[in-house]
């Protein structure tokens, strides 16, 4: 079985972790998978760490429309069996080459398609309706959560092309750590190394509300001083939030700007709680990263996190946009240790049993074949 898996290269965060780790398990396994990039980026080039076959076909802007013939010429010389889609930019390419490519193509909704652009009104008006038609073309969509599933079949998509298939995470090789006050000397140095901290790996765009986890910060911060607040990421978003931290002089909130794939471990190492504040989620690698540190989880309920985290015993959950109730459970973690060692722990053995990389891996070689069986 060969598969092209084609997404624009310039991807970060949860989508890039899950097509990285699910190539990687692929190739394990003896399937032939490939990527497919219009650009070059971070995620190309730990593609190409991994040992991933990468091909670049660049386009320099999203109307460039002369790649089409070049990438539906390279896909039918390819000797592949299906192409495998990640992301908008992806699914509206092959929505205008889908007629000449003689393979079947399919694709994985890692988010809420009308909130990708959320906070972008141009990018909004013109790419989530573009979006929503590509969707409608694939003979099957990969979603990762049972509420992905079921909001599309709400918005009227066939439920017998609907997939689910959980993200999955390496608990075999886990990755190595700088030890945490190096880390903090690297990359937060003025962060003092007497307190509590609580932490946010998050893109600075709208939907992923980390406005939400500053706010609950704040509650937190107005009331005690024995914990400080770190948040990775960059993203539109990034001069405001900097700039309301500024104006409400909280000084114990700390910006680390994005962090690398071969680092991002070392932060989830070094806080005592990890938040995700999002307004709309898929299935968040941000938790399972955490969670297989066996950090103590605080989130807010959204998407597919319910079906990842049972509210109370392996992490807390509060209601999406509530960061008065955030600010309560990260206040809950903060008094009781024994909460979080007992949060950390359940989590991390539930991740083990449910969510590994191997498990992902099986369910789409079984997609895969029926896909092609059928369109044979």
């Amino acid at each position: 079985m060969k598969i092209i898996h084609f997404i624009s290269g310039g991807d970060t965060g949860g989508a890039k972790t899950h097509v990285l780790s699910l190539l990687k398990n692929l190739l394990k396994m003896n399937t032939d998978v490939s990527l497919l990039c219009i650009m070059e980026g971070i995620f190309t080039e730990e593609a190409r760490a991994l040992g991933i076959p990468v091909k670049i076909i660049p386009q320099q802007k999203r109307y460039d429309i002369r790649v089409f013939g070049k990438i539906a010429e390279y896909i039918n010389n390819s000797g592949a069996d299906l192409v495998h889609c990640h992301g908008a930019r992806a699914n509206y390419i092959t929505m205008f080459i889908r007629g000449r490519v003689k393979i079947p193509m399919i694709t994985t909704l890692h988010s809420d398609y009308k909130l990708d652009f959320a906070g972008n009104f141009k990018k909004n008006l013109i790419y989530t309706p573009i979006n929503a038609i590509a969707l409608r073309r694939f003979s099957c969509i990969l979603t990762v959560t049972k509420a992905f599933r079921d909001m599309m079949e709400k918005r009227g998509f066939r439920p017998e092309r609907l997939k689910v298939i959980y993200n999955g995470i390496d608990m075999e090789n886990i990755p190595p750590v700088i030890p945490k006050d190096d880390f903090l000397d690297r990359f937060a140095p003025d962060v003092p190394k007497d307190k509590q901290l609580v932490g946010i790996a998050a893109r600075f765009s709208q939907v992923k509300g980390v406005d939400i986890f500053i706010k609950a910060a704040e509650t937190v911060l107005k009331k005690r001083h024995d914990a400080a607040f770190l948040i990775a990421g960059e993203g539109d978003d990034e001069k405001a939030l900097k700039d309301y931290v500024k104006e409400k002089g909280l000084k114990d909130i700390f910006f680390l700007g994005m962090l690398d794939y071969d680092v991002i471990d070392s932060f989830y190492n070094a806080v005592d709680i990890n938040v995700l504040s999002s307004y709309s989620e898929s299935f968040p690698y941000a938790l399972l990263e955490g969670g297989r540190r066996k950090k103590a989880s605080v989130s807010t309920l959204a998407g597919g996190v319910s079906e990842m985290i049972t509210d109370g015993k392996t992490g807390l959950l509060s209601p999406v946009g509530d960061y008065k109730g955030l600010g309560r459970n990260i206040e809950r973690v903060l008094d009781d240790p024994g909460l979080k060692n007992m949060l950390g722990e359940n989590f991390y053995d539930s991740i083990d049993k449910n969510f590994s990389l191997a498990a992902m891996a099986k369910r789409h070689i079984k997609i895969y074949d029926e896909v092609i069986k059928n369109e044979k």
